[in-house]
């Protein structure tokens, strides 16, 4: 977690403008098409995971809801990879 003071919510933007970044890095930089979009998936889900700590507070929510948005957010992100490998066959 990023921490809970007055500049948590900063300190998440810049987080995510980071991340942001590594995805472009990823898209731009990288030879291997299929590795670029396995980056580029695997970064979205890890902004997804940034925004639901730390803007919708899935911390202090019960065990079963954060288990299933957790799990809702990886099996989002490898069906898109999925869909999209199979697509580019």
């Amino acid at each position: 977690m990023i921490g809970n003071d007055s500049a948590a919510p900063r300190n998440a933007w810049l987080l995510l403008l980071l991340i942001s970044g590594l995805s472009f890095v990823a898209a731009e930089f990288s030879a291997e098409r299929h590795i670029a979009i396995a980056a580029i998936v695997g970064i979205a889900a890890a902004k997804i995971v940034v925004i639901l700590v730390r803007f919708m507070d899935i911390d202090r929510a019960p065990a079963g809801i954060r288990r299933y948005l957790y799990g809702w957010t990886l099996v989002c992100s490898a069906a898109i990879f999925g869909l999209w490998w199979a697509a580019s066959a």
